[in-house]
């Protein structure tokens, strides 16, 4: 069954080895791909995994013009690729550069509260949601149980602040802290998506949280490069689910929130 794959770090060939380390060594996670473009299309090429959705994390304010511009071209070289823009609480010209990421016709905006070092819910970073709101969809790193940043309470109050904002929680909402998300997020207005799940919680464990939140807010993501996406994709399709579940988690959900045409990849059409 086709499938988009919604959560893809891609890094420039030239700073991929030094970047995909520093991640492996935050996460103590030993990660073996290199975290290019070319290399996520390889070793996907054969597979059910078609289209992805890739971003990059500005951790500081003075990147994010250039790695948007990375995004809008790595988009423009495949068309297997939907990005995703960045930005950041402390940067300049947060509207100038938000209008240039629709310009560039980038499809959201990623953000990652722990590495870029900002509390999901401080007033600078309800800024930047304020002005997504209605606009694009974010999709934002929630959970880790180092940090307060990311904690899915802080994207509750997200989400009451701003209805009408499209949100993807990934990670179920609460990395490492999965369970701590389920009081916070259950029956609210947000996405999530499954990534960096099943390794560390188990198939069984993801089955029994797709039951929970519905097959209608979930999205299917692997966290490239911590995690290969056709080995994330075998595991998924182990899971115990009817046809319609798995079209909307493994490609329907997220072609809605990303606006990505899937003409003639609809396995129902």
């Amino acid at each position: 069954m086709f499938a988009i794959d919604c959560h893809d770090h891609v890094y420039n060939r030239r700073i991929a080895p030094k970047a995909v380390q520093s991640v492996g060594e935050f996460y103590s996670v030993i990660m073996n791909c290199t975290g290019t473009a070319d290399e996520l299309l390889k070793i996907s090429q054969s597979s059910p995994v078609k289209k992805f959705v890739i971003n990059a994390v500005a951790l500081s304010p003075k990147p994010v013009t250039k790695l948007n511009d990375f995004m809008a071209k790595e988009q423009s070289a495949h068309d297997e690729f939907t990005a995703l823009g960045t930005l950041h609480p402390d940067m300049d010209g947060l509207d100038e550069e938000i209008e240039r990421i629709i310009s560039m016709g980038l499809h959201g905006v990623k953000l990652h509260p722990d590495s870029q070092s900002f509390d999901m819910d401080s007033p600078a970073a309800m800024k930047i949601y304020e002005r997504l709101e209605g606009r694009l969809p974010l999709l934002i790193h929630c959970g880790d149980y180092r940090f307060n940043r990311s904690h899915p309470s802080r994207l509750a109050n997200i989400l009451d602040a701003f209805p009408g904002l499209t949100v993807v929680a990934a990670h179920f909402g609460g990395w490492s802290i999965f369970e701590e998300a389920v009081p916070y997020l259950y029956d609210r207005n947000c996405y999530m998506d499954i990534s960096s799940s099943m390794p560390f919680i188990g198939k069984d464990k993801v089955a029994e949280y797709i039951r929970l939140y519905g097959a209608d807010r979930l999205l299917f993501g692997s966290d490239y490069p911590m995690w290969h996406p056709v080995k994330e994709y075998d595991m998924f399709m182990e899971i115990e689910l009817s046809e319609e579940e798995r079209r909307k988690i493994l490609y329907r959900n997220t072609a809605k929130v990303f606006d990505i045409d899937i003409t003639g990849f609809d396995d129902a059409d």
